[in-house]
């Protein structure tokens, strides 16, 4: 199973982190690093299945395409950002952690902005 791989992976990471947290602190964060990056890479090859699977939801569907891509890039940033600013609170900083999720969001909203938009028109539209 793919999980067992990645949980035995943090695992390790985790002890190595830990042991050598009190040897030498910066080494420790590289550690803690490179391990998210190796449980990154072992899942990115399923993000391609993934947008494969929204490609065919989204060739199949005849209305709200244009909504389609916004949703998507919406949800990328959110993951991204998360991702960012988790790694940045593990790394111990978790101000810059915050700043990403400010900007995370701020993007959010400016990427959501046509949607809000369309919603708008639409509540005109329908009180005349």
């Amino acid at each position: 199973m793919e999980i067992m791989k990645i949980v035995a992976t943090a695992l390790t990471g985790l002890i190595l982190a830990i042991v050598m947290k009190s040897v030498n602190k910066e080494i420790s964060i590289y550690i803690v690093l490179g391990t998210v990056m190796i449980i990154f890479l072992s899942v990115a090859y399923r993000l391609a299945e993934i947008f494969g699977f929204l490609q065919g939801i989204y060739d199949n569907v005849t209305y709200g395409r244009t909504f389609f891509p916004v949703i998507l890039k919406v949800l990328a940033v959110a993951y991204i950002t998360d991702f960012t600013a988790q790694l940045c609170r593990d790394a111990g900083e978790a101000s810059i952690g915050s700043k990403v999720e400010l900007a995370g969001k701020i993007i959010i909203f400016y990427l959501a902005m046509p949607i809000l938009t369309a919603i708008l028109e639409l509540i005109k539209t329908l009180l005349g």
